[in-house]
């Protein structure tokens, strides 16, 4: 299933303006959930070398981050951006800082014992370009890096900001796959856990051919607004959920390659704010407004030491979205993956004073004409 292995220049030019739907079929299947279809590029600087919810109070938790040895020639980016870190917040694994390597072994780390995954898990991360990649990582710690362009994009860049991953099925409710999916063999089974207000899913999903959501969600983990968040396909490939508040979840893969999805999408790391409730709204800037159609505007939240966005923007004409206020700054530059207009990827470059830019794969058009913030999170 999830298998595979230029140097850029670092900033974009401006987004322009273009609107993209999806299939016509997948239109009207998500018009019954009150849903409209909807979906920008900063390279990184070249650098060297049932629900539950936690016991623990959203702002109490105090962080500690254990470093993280690299190997087979991998280093620290550099650049403004923290070291490789993790960490275990109530039984969610998070990562932090960007590598970069000038070899060909794709192998950069192995986890701490404590911070490794039951099943195997792929999770999605941000490459050079905005371009999309995957986290492989093994019940023995081993974390392999992928990518769905060339290799030369890991190599560049690899951003583990945002990226995140359940330890274990703990406290997770089993999900039920409908309409011909099922769930993938060797990995761990669809499921779902809320802590703290953030819905996170976990394991992986396959179909051959199938048609129609793979679920829908148990009322206790519905959103109350429609989200859309990105995932890994198969390849490394890009995909998105679209889930609704009448708890339809539907997987979109870029470019309309249902096939990539169908291989297998990763529910891991993916996650949502169930409401807006405790949520700072966000003040936008440069043309950019918040996108409506369902969504909610943008807005931050820290929940337990880490960084929460969510909403959905567009039309900007320029990178620069909005200004973080000062409690919601990271003390390094992240770089984490979005979801864009059609299932497309991007990043955000949320840099240390605050400001935050959205770059685009592809055309920018893509980014101001839709860019997800949803499951957008990283360590101040």
């Amino acid at each position: 299933m999830f298998a595979t292995q230029d140097q850029d220049n670092r900033r974009a030019e401006a987004p322009g303006l273009t609107r993209n739907h999806g299939a016509a079929a997948r239109r009207l299947r998500r018009a019954a959930a009150g849903a409209v279809c909807a979906a920008a590029v900063a390279l990184p600087v070249a650098g060297a070398a049932t629900a539950q919810a936690a016991t623990a109070a959203p702002h109490a938790l105090a962080i500690t981050w254990t470093s993280l040895a690299l190997k087979n020639g991998w280093a620290d980016y550099g650049n403004h951006t923290a070291a490789p870190a993790v960490t275990n917040i109530n039984g969610i694994i998070h990562l932090k800082g960007a590598i970069a390597t000038t070899g060909t072994n794709p192998v950069p780390f192995t986890l701490p014992a404590g911070d490794r995954p039951a099943a195997n898990v792929f999770v999605a991360v941000d490459l050079l370009g905005a371009t999309a990649g995957l986290l492989n990582i093994t019940p023995s710690g081993v974390v392999t890096v992928e990518a769905e362009q060339s290799w030369s994009k890991a190599q560049g860049f690899t951003g583990l900001d945002g990226a995140s991953f359940a330890a274990s099925g703990s406290s997770f409710t089993p999900l039920t796959p409908l309409n011909g999916w099922t769930n993938a063999a060797s990995y761990a089974s669809a499921g779902a856990r809320t802590i703290n207000g953030i819905v996170h899913l976990r394991g992986a999903i396959t179909t051959a051919g199938a048609t129609g959501e793979p679920f829908i969600l148990p009322a206790a983990f519905r959103p109350d607004h429609t989200v859309y968040v990105p995932v890994g396909l198969c390849n490394a490939n890009s995909g998105r959920l679209d889930i609704y508040p009448s708890g339809v979840v539907d997987v979109e893969a870029e470019g309309g390659t249902m096939a990539n999805a169908e291989c297998g999408t990763s529910l891991d790391g993916a996650w949502f704010a169930k409401s807006a409730t405790s949520f700072t709204p966000l003040t936008l800037q440069n043309g950019w407004h918040n996108y409506a159609d369902g969504t909610v505007n943008a807005a931050v939240r820290k929940i337990s030491g880490i960084v929460h966005l969510e909403g959905a923007i567009a039309g900007g004409t320029n990178p620069l979205a909005f200004t973080l206020p000062a409690g919601f700054r990271p003390a390094h530059n992240a770089y984490v993956s979005v979801d864009m207009n059609g299932a497309n990827r991007g990043h955000v470059l949320i840099d240390s004073n605050g400001q935050v830019t959205v770059f685009a794969e592809g055309s920018p058009s893509v980014a101001s004409s839709f860019t997800s913030l949803d499951g957008v999170s990283f360590a101040p």
